[in-house]
């Protein structure tokens, strides 16, 4: 983990006692304020050497793109189980149809660098799902990577980024937005400070792709557990998470395996304000937007594989978890 020199806070949402820090990104911290202050900046920003992972596996660095040992991409999602076309899709002012931007074969496979229109769209609060070859696994550092269509490091469509082992229960990668005000239309510019952003994939240019650490949901759940009000079932005053954010997920964390993270789904953020982030700040991002509006998925690599375990080992271990999210129901 490395924390950048200090910056200009964007909002006192982080100011309390003692923030989630992110596991792999960097990020600036004021260190007598308390409070984180930025996340990582756009591909090529000279101080964020770990931001944006390229299709090839490669990253920026020192001018040029380099091949780190650990991001060597294993697959890219197979199959799709579920898509949930949200609104406004018409694919008027393309040169595709709507037909053809809602083609969820175009998010399987490998991303492209460069190909704007290999996308699947969300349209605006839409969903996709998908499989892969075998379960993502948690491994050494990222163990997957969401590439979207951005046509340059600031016009950032964004969405939410979840897991499942069962494909019912889905756990939110914890994720938050430093930005108070609108964007804008993508008529007018619909600009977004990629240092705003953290863990709402995508928030790089097409052929970049935001890493995801299953780690890092483990550190959610321990961060969450040491903020919680067992005899309230609410969070403490000192959470830097939502009550919403972690009643979620606690409840869907129970049914979760690390090693066997079989679906990945993202859901369209509305970026107009109305949806918040695992704070329960206002997410904003072009809004309006026409044609294709929404999230437009690229495709999701696996860095990581995980294990597939014996069929009696897994019940046992869904079964305990199981017993665990029922107690937890009943305490609320």
């Amino acid at each position: 983990m490395i924390i950048l020199a200090a910056a200009v806070a964007h909002t006192p949402l982080f100011a309390v006692p003692d923030p989630f820090y992110p596991l792999n990104e960097y990020y600036s911290y004021e260190s007598s304020l308390a409070i984180i202050t930025g996340f990582a900046d756009m591909v090529g920003d000279a101080a964020n050497t770990n931001a944006g992972i390229h299709v090839s596996g490669k990253i920026w660095r020192d001018g040029k793109l380099v091949k780190p040992a650990t991001y060597t991409f294993a697959g890219w999602a197979t199959g799709c189980a579920s898509y949930v076309q949200g609104a406004g899709i018409t694919g008027t002012g393309t040169d595709n149809n709507a037909s053809i931007w809602t083609d969820t074969s175009r998010a399987l496979g490998q991303a492209t660098s460069s190909d704007t229109s290999a996308v699947t769209v969300l349209g605006d609060g839409g969903s996709i799902t998908l499989t892969f070859a075998g379960p993502i696994g948690n491994g050494t550092g990222y163990d997957f990577a969401v590439f979207e269509n951005a046509l340059s490091d600031t016009f950032l469509e964004l969405g939410f980024v979840e897991v499942s082992t069962d494909g019912v229960h889905f756990v939110r990668f914890p994720n938050f937005y430093l930005g108070t005000t609108a964007v804008g239309s993508d008529a007018v510019s619909g600009a977004n400070d990629p240092t705003y952003i953290y863990n709402l994939g995508d928030k790089y240019r097409v052929g970049f792709g935001t890493g995801y650490d299953l780690a890092e949901l483990e550190l959610a759940y321990e961060y969450i557990m040491a903020h919680w009000n067992s005899a309230s079932s609410t969070v403490t005053e000192t959470s830097i998470f939502s009550q919403d954010y972690a009643e979620d997920f606690l409840m869907n964390y129970a049914y979760l395996n690390l090693e066997q993270v079989n679906y990945v789904k993202i859901v369209d953020i509305v970026g107009d304000g109305n949806t918040v982030d695992s704070s329960g700040s206002a997410i904003y991002d072009a809004y309006p937007t026409s044609g294709t509006p929404g999230f437009d998925l690229d495709g999701i690599g696996v860095l990581n594989y995980g294990t597939v375990p014996e069929p009696a080992a897994f019940a046992a271990v869904l079964g305990a978890l199981s017993l665990f999210a029922a107690m937890r129901r009943r305490k609320r």
